[in-house]
This record gives structure tokens, sequence and C-alpha cells, in this order.
């Protein structure tokens, strides 16, 4: 594919999906001149023949502020120069053959989302960055990134949206993240260790002052929630809250603040070394849709207010120390299977745990009249009969209407059907003196 200058005055390119295929290919020579109203051009999801991202690209477009390269075959490290693209907000060449280290200024002061997710980078992440960067989504998942996170991914004021899940990161989670104003973050499935910093899950620390939700994405998410991986994009994404630490080796208590979420809706820190008890706190997360706290060395009770959390619907606790009862079947509690609790020796569910299969529900009664069909469609069953209704007048009116003789003998019926009428009820039925009696006038 040939990126030609013919039309000076394109704003947006958009060729994603068209099964393009040959070489990608930028015509940087004298006789060309740069398109300097472009402001997006999308690529993606094409079968060009493997090739590095052209370095050049910012030079034939100096003005551009989106680029999508994804779903493709590009392969190299990335150029650095496109960095230095001044406008640069939406840089996208996540699912493609990338490799070697990120370049030192791989994320521009004007950048919002940078997605590099599913190729082959690796190596560490720059150890400085200014926090007055305005970047928004950072995806890096599914890649070979080792070494620590640094702590400039949580200084960022407008970082919502975080994923560094799939690599090789160890040590501690920074403390400058703030969980509080982030939308989704998922670090999971990496060597992270250590204690968890009471500090992320409060707006009250310094890390939380000043910042501003990023809420705007160009592009889908991913994100694991009730075990599975679902897609967001526009308000579904807008109004969705998930951290997923699941898959590393925590260790320490979860501190009680996590509590302040309360409009979290996923929380996943399964398969890690947690201790000590659930919170208590872990009942204000009034939005809370799946949690699960599975595979873990956990101990004490489990809080009985978590029946309490009314949008739960996928919960686990298995695999713990937890002791004394299980939470009263009620309200949800009622549904769920009874191995979200087993793993935990010392917890007593004295009585059978209700599934949706051993719940007892009454035989629906299903009359002669329903025959082998079932039940009866109610709706469809009176329009179906509103229009037998009007369509039989209709066919009258119009009989009538086309047919003297079958008229003659539509009303004279009706007169004799008045006059016997008329006759039944004065030989039948005694009428009051007073009371005039009328007579069919023929």
């Amino acid at each position: 594919m040939l990126v030609t200058n013919n039309i000076t005055h394109l704003n947006s390119l958009s060729l994603s999906n068209c099964s393009l295929s040959g070489h990608f290919r930028i015509p940087i020579h004298q006789e060309y001149h740069p398109h300097e109203n472009l402001k997006t051009l999308d690529v993606s999801t094409n079968d060009f023949s493997p090739s590095p991202i052209l370095p050049d690209i910012c030079a034939f477009f100096p003005n551009i502020g989106h680029i999508s390269l994804s779903d493709n075959k590009f392969y190299g490290e990335i150029p650095p120069q496109l960095s230095n693209c001044s406008p640069f907000e939406i840089l996208d060449v996540s699912n493609n053959q990338l490799s070697g280290h990120l370049p030192p200024g791989f994320i521009s002061p004007l950048m919002h989302e940078v997605y590099l997710s599913r190729n082959q980078l690796e190596g560490t992440l720059p150890a400085t960055l200014s926090d007055k960067y305005s970047i928004g989504v950072l995806d890096l998942s599914h890649n070979h990134l080792m070494g620590t996170i640094p702590k400039w991914i949580g200084g960022l004021r407008q970082l919502s949206y975080i994923f560094l899940n799939d690599n090789q990161f160890h040590g501690d989670l920074p403390y400058t993240f703030c969980l509080e104003t982030s939308k989704l973050i998922d670090v999971s499935h990496n060597h992270l260790s250590g204690h968890i910093s009471y500090e992320i899950f409060t707006s009250n620390g310094t890390n939380c002052n000043g910042r501003n939700a990023y809420d705007n994405p160009q592009r889908d998410m991913e994100f694991v929630t009730k075990t599975k991986t679902y897609t967001y994009h526009g308000w579904p994404l807008y109004y969705m809250n998930g951290l997923d630490f699941s898959s590393n080796n925590f260790t320490g208590e979860i501190p009680p603040q996590i509590g302040h979420l309360g409009n979290t809706k996923v929380l996943n820190f399964s398969y890690n070394m947690f201790t000590g008890p659930i919170p208590l706190t872990i009942a204000n997360l009034s939005q809370i849709e799946s949690l699960d706290l599975s595979h873990n060395n956990l101990g004490g009770v489990i809080p009985s207010q978590i029946t309490e959390l009314h949008s739960l619907s996928t919960f686990s606790v298995a695999y713990n120390n937890l002791s004394r009862k299980c939470p009263q079947k009620v309200a949800q509690f009622s549904t769920f299977d009874e191995d979200i609790f087993e793993g935990n020796p010392l917890l007593n569910c004295t009585l059978p745990f209700m599934t949706p299969n051993t719940l007892v529900r009454p035989t629906p009664y299903i009359g002669d009249e329903e025959g082998e069909g079932g039940f009866i469609d109610m709706e469809s069953f009176y329009v179906s009969g509103s229009v037998s209704y009007v369509m039989v007048l209709l066919v009258i009116a119009s009989v009538l209407h086309i047919n003297p003789y079958w008229r003659r003998v539509w009303f004279y019926c009706i007169d004799v059907t008045i006059t016997t009428c008329y006759y039944f009820v004065v030989d039948h039925l005694p009428v009051p003196t007073k009371y005039k009696v009328w007579e069919p006038r023929f």
C-alpha cells in the first residue's frame, strides 16, 4: 500500500479491515510534500507483508494526532521518532510482532492513549516521567516486560486505564497509585509481591490530589469480569470500574480502606498469598458485581454483612483458611453454587447449600385447552384476536356494500330480530303501568 499525496486536504483516512496486502509505504521523496492536514490514520486489521514501522511517518504527517497500525505484522523496534510528532495524542500498535526495548520517549507530553499490547516487547520501563503528562490510557499487557513498576505510573494525574497484565514485573505495587479515581487497573499474571499500601485505596492521600479521571477512550477495552473476558466501549466503559490483582505474590492483609472503592464493580484478588481476615468494610462496596478472593491464605470469619451486597452476582472465597459459619442463604446467596466455599476445612456450612439445580420449583399446570404447546402467549393472543375481529367486520361491510340483495337480507334479519325480542319482553316480563310501552313501527 502506498500512501500518496494526491489528496492534500484529507483530514482523516480510515482503511481498517480492508484486507490490504503488500508493503505499507510512505513516499518520502523530493517531489512529495508532507500531508499537513491529515489528523487520523487508521490502517488496522489488514494483511500487510511483515515490515518494520516506518520511522519517517511523522515527517510525512507532521500534524498527525491519531495513528492506528494494530492487528498487522509489523516487526522490529518501535521507532523513537514517533515521540517527536508534536500533536500526537493516540498511538495504537497493539497485536503486532514488535520486539526490543521501549524507546526512552515512547510517551510524549501530549499523548492521551498508548496501546502496545500483544507484542514481544522486553526490558524495563523508563525510571522517570513527568507527572504533568496528560496520558489517560496505558496498555502494555501481554509482552515480556520486566523489572519493577515505576512510581511515575501511579503519579500521572489523568491515567485512569492501566493494563500491565501478563508480563514479568516484580516487586511492590507503588504507593503512588490512586485506585479511587481510577477506572480499570489490571496488573494480573505478574510476579508482584509485598504488602499493598492502604494509601492507594483512599483519596485523602497526597497521591490523589489534583486527579482528573480520563473518561473518553477511543477504542475498546478488554477486562475480565465474572470469570470471562468482556469488551467494553462507549457508555458501558464509562460506567465500568474494576481492579484485577490476581495471579501474583501479594502478601499481608487486605487493607480495610478497600471499602472506599464504592463505585468498583469488579475486584479480583485471587491466586495470591493474602493473610488475615476479610475486612468488614468490604460491605461498603455497594456497586460490586464480581468479588473473587479465592486461593489465598485468608482466615477468620466471612462477614455476615456481605449478604447485603445486592449487586453481587459472582463471588468466591474458595481455598483459604476461613472458619466458623457460612453466610446465610438469603437473596442472591441462595443461588450461588456451593463450590464458592470449598477448600476451607474449618468452614461450617451445616445445611446443604442450595443451588439453582437443587431449588424446588412448582410444576406449572397446563390445562387441556393448551395441549402440547405449553403456556399461551397472552400478548400475541390479544393482538391476533383484535386483528381477526376487525377483519371480519371489514369483510361483512364490503359484502353488504357490493351486493344489494345480501344488504336487503341483512337489514330484514335485523328487523325480524328486533321485533322478536320486543314481543318476547312484552309477553314474559311485567312492565310498570306508569311507563309507556314502545311499539315498533313498520
